[in-house]
């Protein structure tokens, strides 16, 4: 392997022994040779390390990283970046594989002949339910795309937010983009060290925003694997908490940095109101599961964030529209008794959630 290969392909790793070889047997059977390939263990507490050690500590493309603590796969991807030496980088899930020629079709559009360009995101993946380490069934493969039209994004970069993401947000998985790391560095987009889910909806967010060359790719290179013990199908409501926090706050410090948003309050509350949509249902809404709210709190939410944005704005009407499901869907299952004995402890984190929303709500009328 040469000092500067052209692709760094990052793989976050923890605990996925039945998985791990078959995701990097996938990179290296690449037709596209000029490469190399950086995992980071996450301390993982199966044999994942130690099959990787085993099956690719000699092999001169692949790089073992291993972490001392374990922190997330967000700070696994920081370490790969800060690690990596290629020109453009892909991180790909260490459950998921990649199709033979997937480097060679994304080398052709990263290429200066098409352009030198800053992103180029996928429209399509492969989506497979296979859980186990088993090869793919090729005929249980599931085809998914954007619809959307491949080429270079508006330059406007008002056009853009409102065409790709207000009005239908592009996929924010990590695995859909491949960066130039230049670009990455330049405008410090790095995942976020203490939220440990949706960590690529701030990085797909800064990348739509910074970048010059945005290139939408229209051919499905990426196989999704869906998982049922994945942490993406693990809601947690602490988990949805700290996010909202943390994303929220860098969106707005993202927006900052784009002078053509600075007058467009209406725009960065849209933007906004999105990240609230996204993280409710996936995090907040099974934790309500049961749990009989009173009208009294329905009422309380609604007049906390009245005063602050006004009744018609888009910021209010989603997080209006998040609380109102989660009381709905609790409303149904309210006669479950196993349930109702743990109402009380809901309603106190009920109340600190919505304590904790309206002061980052008065923060962000300040700021935004």
């Amino acid at each position: 392997m040469k000092m500067t290969p052209y692709f760094s392909i990052i793989v976050p790793m923890y605990n996925v022994e039945r998985y791990i070889k078959i995701c990097v047997d996938s990179i290296l059977a690449q037709t596209f040779k000029d490469f190399e390939v950086i995992i980071i263990d996450d301390v993982s507490t199966d044999d994942s390390y130690k099959i990787c050690n085993e099956l690719y500590g000699g092999n001169e493309k692949v790089r073992l990283l291993r972490h001392e603590k374990n922190q997330g796969g967000g700070p696994a991807r920081n370490t790969g970046i800060k690690k990596s030496v290629g020109k453009y980088i892909w991180f790909v899930d260490s459950d998921d594989v990649i199709i033979p020629t997937a480097l060679e079709k994304l080398y052709k559009a990263t290429h200066p002949e098409a352009g030198g360009v800053d992103v180029v995101h996928l429209l399509g993946r492969y989506t497979i339910y296979q859980d186990d380490d088993k090869p793919l069934v090729v005929q249980n493969l599931h085809l998914e795309w954007e619809k959307r039209t491949e080429g270079f994004l508006n330059s406007n970069k008002i056009q853009r937010i409102n065409e790709n993401w207000i009005n239908n947000r592009i996929w924010i998985a990590t695995y859909m983009g491949c960066y130039k790391k230049s670009f990455l560095v330049k405008n410090k987009i790095w995942f976020p060290i203490h939220s440990r889910v949706l960590d690529d909806f701030l990085v797909a967010f800064s990348a739509i925003l910074y970048a010059e060359k945005y290139y939408f790719f229209k051919e499905a290179l990426y196989v999704y694997r869906g998982r049922k013990d994945s942490v993406t199908r693990s809601p947690n409501i602490n988990k949805g908490l700290e996010t909202i926090l943390d994303v929220v706050d860098t969106m707005i410090k993202v927006m900052k940095k784009i002078p053509e948003l600075s007058d467009q309050r209406i725009i960065k509350e849209q933007c906004i109101a999105q990240a609230f949509e996204y993280i409710f249902p996936s995090h907040f809404i099974p934790f309500y599961n049961g749990v009989n709210v009173s009208p009294e709190l329905d009422k309380a939410v609604y007049e906390n964030l009245l005063p602050i944005f006004g009744g018609n704005t888009t910021l209010v009407k989603y997080l209006f529209h998040g609380f109102n499901t989660m009381w709905r869907q609790a409303s149904i299952l309210s006669q479950q008794v196993y349930l109702l004995r743990q109402r009380e402890e809901l309603f106190q984190k009920q109340n600190k959630l919505i304590e904790q929303l309206r002061e980052l709500l008065k923060k962000y009328d300040q700021t935004i």
